[in-house]
């Protein structure tokens, strides 16, 4: 699930798509609004940023706050209609250090969205590299 999970995410965040997800197998849904995709430099694990605008709160909190999701515990996603500006009034940085290494998809402040080409989550992820020649 965790390649289709991604594919879904990337492509929500690329066309700025709400999504409900379903979390740790919890039975309730939350309605999220995903904007950055990244490899926890500390961790190595794949995290979601999303503001959450409704559902379920396993700390009982009363949306919309910020969170971010371990996309590995991530099991159920879906692309909703509902379309999102990203949301630098409510704190959105897409220059966070976080996002600085590892980045995978990441919602554009204006613009475009940034996106990496990522095959495998097993793989590393950033910018290709230029193929440098060797002079003999």
């Amino acid at each position: 699930m965790t390649e289709e999970t991604l594919q879904i995410l990337t492509d929500a965040i690329k066309n700025r798509r709400c999504c409900a997800i379903r979390y740790r197998d919890q039975p309730q849904l939350r309605i999220v609004e995903p904007h950055a995709v990244y490899r926890d430099e500390h961790r190595g694990e794949i995290l979601v940023d999303c503001y959450q605008i409704r559902g379920y709160s396993s700390a009982n909190r009363l949306p919309p706050f910020w969170r971010p999701f371990r996309l590995e515990k991530i099991t159920a996603v879906a692309s909703l209609g509902d379309t999102f500006a990203p949301r630098t009034n409510e704190g959105f940085d897409s220059c966070r250090a976080r996002y600085r290494r590892g980045l995978i998809c990441i919602v554009a402040d204006r613009g475009l969205p940034f996106v990496y080409p990522f095959e495998q989550t097993g793989e590393a992820v950033g910018p290709m590299l230029p193929q440098h020649r060797t002079r003999r």
